[in-house]
């Protein structure tokens, strides 16, 4: 027999050595960092035209929703060309994993622009393990009539929540589960972004389509329904114009109770009978909007039926593994109204509040819900904090509230 090769311990020959080293270089260029690590996609959300380049993570997260862990590891900042920060010679203002990335044009010498910046952001693996993400079979057509549609903006209506913004790729099968090659149909369109069209009017000899199903690929994320959801909510009912159930509404009367940008929403009657069951025509459907149903919308005069929602957040969101901050109240509403402004509670309370906390919560002094009070709150977010303003209300001015945050353990572990 031949001599056994040396274990990895054991590589001492140089070339084997340069071998080993240019492995691990190439791995790391492509994303990996360590085993149970990965990178984001980059980012490159703003440009140096006005007072700098600002690729700050609370504003990353807003614009996608999703893509970068709740507390990275590590961020890399390259130039838009590729080139490396120390390169372009500019000042940074900030750069880690918590603010993310600022380069301000007031702090370049000789009234200098910065660069243009992209970002990434190092994860936990299983943030970003990949895994098929597919929805259901969805067959709500048929082609007794012009053909078979199976259009994707008419699937999301009738099945809100069920199909991803953003699909990344479509699967098509006949209803007995036959490939569309084998019917010999003549097709019209069949992509991710418009879905499923077979017409009658395209096939040879006044022919009919035979009767598909669809079923579209999603994010892995969308599928991660494993499970933060929020309770159910019904903030409003459909006597007025409506039901209103709006995200910016539904924060602010159930403060720390939904995560800033949910993944995903789902919506039933109150009864617990599905959107589609009541004929209804829904305005708005998503996790930005929220949910409106509109009585002008519906035919014949018709009323909306009265709708709950609940929403699907990070995993982080609802982990067990989170601290509460104490409670703050640092303004009163004596003057212009109640301003527990987080950049204010930091200044006033260092190393007491994590950056970006994970969720406010906020009551009155006396331990009252927000809701209960009738307050209109203009700010309730975990970017400026809470405020109420004395102007908006109708009568009187605010109550006095107090706020706290909620961070990952590890943060009130540091903090002691």
């Amino acid at each position: 027999m031949g001599k056994e090769p040396p274990l990895a311990g054991e590589m001492t020959h140089p070339i084997i050595k340069l071998l080993a080293i240019s492995f691990v270089l190439l791995h790391a260029g492509n994303g990996v960092q360590g085993s149970d690590q990965c990178w984001t996609p980059w980012f490159n959300r703003d440009n140096p035209f006005g007072t700098g380049d600002y690729e700050t993570l609370p504003e990353l997260r807003k614009e996608n929703s999703g893509e970068i862990c709740h507390n990275p590891i590590k961020i890399e900042v390259k130039t838009k060309s590729g080139a490396s920060v120390g390169s372009t010679g500019d000042v940074i203002h900030v750069s880690d994993v918590r603010t993310g990335f600022v380069c301000r044009s007031q702090d370049q010498p000789k009234n200098g622009q910065c660069s243009d910046y992209k970002v990434r952001f190092l994860c936990p693996l299983k943030f970003c393990k990949p895994k098929d993400c597919w929805t259901p079979w969805f067959n709500r057509d048929n082609p007794s009539g012009t053909g078979d549609y199976e259009t994707l903006p008419e699937l999301r209506k009738e099945n809100p929540s069920k199909i991803c913004e953003y699909p990344i790729k479509l699967e098509v099968k006949t209803k007995s589960g036959d490939s569309v090659g084998s019917t010999g149909d003549v097709i019209h369109a069949s992509d991710p972004r418009t879905g499923f069209v077979c017409r009658s009017q395209d096939q040879p000899n006044n022919g009919q389509c035979s009767d598909y199903k669809v079923r579209f690929l999603c994010p892995l994320k969308f599928c991660k329904a494993k499970d933060c959801w929020t309770r159910w909510l019904d903030r409003d009912d459909p006597s007025g114009t409506g039901d209103y159930e709006t995200l910016s509404d539904l924060h602010k009367e159930n403060p720390g109770k939904i995560c800033e940008h949910p993944i995903k929403i789902e919506v039933k009657t109150k009864s617990g009978a599905s959107v589609a069951s009541t004929g209804d025509v829904i305005h708005a459907s998503d996790t930005r909007a929220g949910f409106v149903c509109r009585d002008s919308d519906q035919p014949h005069n018709g009323r909306c039926a009265d709708y709950q929602v609940r929403f699907l957040c990070p995993l982080e969101f609802c982990d067990a593994q989170v601290c509460r901050t104490p409670w703050f109240n640092r303004d009163n509403p004596s003057g212009t109204g109640d301003y527990e402004t987080l950049k204010e509670l930091y200044d006033e309370n260092p190393n007491e509040i994590c950056r970006p906390p994970i969720s406010i919560e906020v009551q009155t002094v006396a331990g009252n819900s927000v809701a209960s009070t009738g307050d209109v709150i203009a700010f309730i977010d975990t970017t400026a904090g809470f405020i109420c303003k004395n102007a908006d209300q109708e009568e009187g001015s605010c109550s006095d509230y107090k706020v706290r945050f909620i961070c990952p353990t590890d943060f009130c572990r540091r903090r002691g």
